[in-house]
């Protein structure tokens, strides 16, 4: 009998393709804005041909980029990767312009979250022209049944010019052999509504150097400086709304990698979470500093992959996604991603910065998500448009917290 073990999916990743729904997709990806002119020819259009190249060129140290999803047949177990047989760059690698007025976030999040033909790879790449100043975007999106955000980077960094080096925080723990403590419930707030068919992207940005020195300062991990600039614009946010704010602690979902370091995988779902709730404080440096707590007992007590033997079984049985639209133990989701240290091009265009776009799914309408790139620390927020037309009050609160810490460095 034929070694599948290798290319089956894991539980991980079945989790990721049934939660999938056309109005919440499973999608990961980033958009990426890039330097044009170099992949321009002499009267200024993209070198689509030659940019396919180059694609091409390398695909094959990404191989789950031509595969697509088999059942392995009866009694055979979990579906499997196999080789797409009809395999056509030219489906994958697209040109398109931006709209007038149109934002290249709000392009980004329409084209990451369309539909996917699962007869072939589910993923897709494209190249944004139109730019107000004359720069040119970057959109790679993909099934969330392909990587997590961690293979996401990989993979991306895989298609550019050179292989980048990776930044050496520590991502990955190994599981922990105590039992989770009951998870109560998460408090009831505006937060956990069904997710519909319209998002929402923007970002804060910060200096890395910046984002670990307050770390430091506070006895405190970068990830606890992104919850604690994130839960200021939570605070924000609800007080707008006249939900209560004082004394309550969110539920985050913080992702957490599995991966052994330096395994050098760039595919595949490989994550656990564990819950960390998160206080409100109107100080930011207080919070920062309860936060930190949190997230250290959070990491002593919980097993990363606690959920996952449950939410596979859902799965199964086809109750995951009505189990995800009325959970009731988080009300948002986070993570953190390392991206590479040193700035990447392709075909010699550099990228200048990157905007990571993350999933929500179920009744989590709201996420965060940090990507650091050549010394950036970018914080995604992603949520569902119609559900927070007033999101800027959360960015601006972020704005504003992340300035105050910044203050206590000078």
């Amino acid at each position: 009998m034929k070694d599948l073990s290798g290319r089956r999916l894991t539980d991980v990743d079945l989790i990721n393709l049934y939660v999938d729904t056309p109005e919440a997709p499973a999608r990961v990806g980033a958009l990426a804005l890039l330097d044009g002119r170099g992949l321009a020819d002499a009267d200024g259009r993209l070198r689509l041909a030659a940019v396919r190249t180059a694609i091409g060129d390398r695909l094959g140290s990404v191989p789950r980029l031509r595969q697509v999803i088999r059942r392995a047949g009866p009694f055979g177990g979990c579906p499997v990767w196999v080789d797409d047989p009809a395999f056509r760059l030219d489906r994958h690698v697209r040109q398109v312009a931006l709209s007038p007025g149109e934002e290249p976030t709000d392009l980004a999040l329409r084209l990451v979250n369309g539909p996917l033909d699962r007869a072939h790879p589910l993923w897709r790449m494209w190249f944004v022209t139109g730019l107000p100043d004359g720069g040119v975007a970057l959109v790679f999106g993909m099934h969330h049944v392909v990587a997590d955000g961690v293979a996401t980077v990989h993979m991306l960094g895989s298609l550019m010019d050179a292989a980048p080096p990776v930044d050496d925080r520590a991502t990955a723990r190994p599981p922990r052999a105590r039992l989770p403590r009951r998870m109560r419930r998460a408090p009831r707030t505006s937060l956990n509504r069904p997710v519909g068919a319209h998002r929402r992207l923007t970002a804060v940005t910060m200096e890395l150097d910046a984002a670990r020195a307050i770390a430091r300062a506070h006895q405190a991990k970068v990830n606890d400086v992104v919850l604690a600039i994130a839960a200021g614009g939570v605070r924000a946010l609800l007080h707008s709304r006249a939900e209560p704010v004082d004394g309550v602690r969110v539920h985050v979902s913080v992702a957490v990698s599995l991966r052994p370091p330096g395994s050098g995988s760039v595919s595949g779902n490989h994550t656990g979470g564990i819950v960390v709730r998160v206080p409100l404080d109107a100080d930011p440096r207080e919070r920062l500093r309860a936060i930190a707590l949190q997230s250290a007992e959070a990491k002593a007590v919980q097993l990363p992959t606690a959920g996952n033997t449950l939410l596979v079984w859902l799965a199964r049985l086809g109750l995951l996604r009505s189990f995800s639209r009325h959970q009731r133990t988080v009300n948002l989701v986070e993570s953190n991603v390392a991206g590479p240290r040193a700035p990447i091009s392709l075909l010699g265009a550099p990228v200048r910065a990157v905007v990571p776009i993350g999933t929500l799914v179920g009744n989590l309408s709201l996420g965060f998500l940090a990507l650091s790139y050549a010394g950036r620390l970018t914080i995604a927020v992603q949520a569902d448009a119609d559900q927070y037309p007033d999101l800027d009050v959360l960015i601006a609160a972020m704005e504003r917290d992340r300035a105050t810490l910044d203050t206590m460095l000078r």
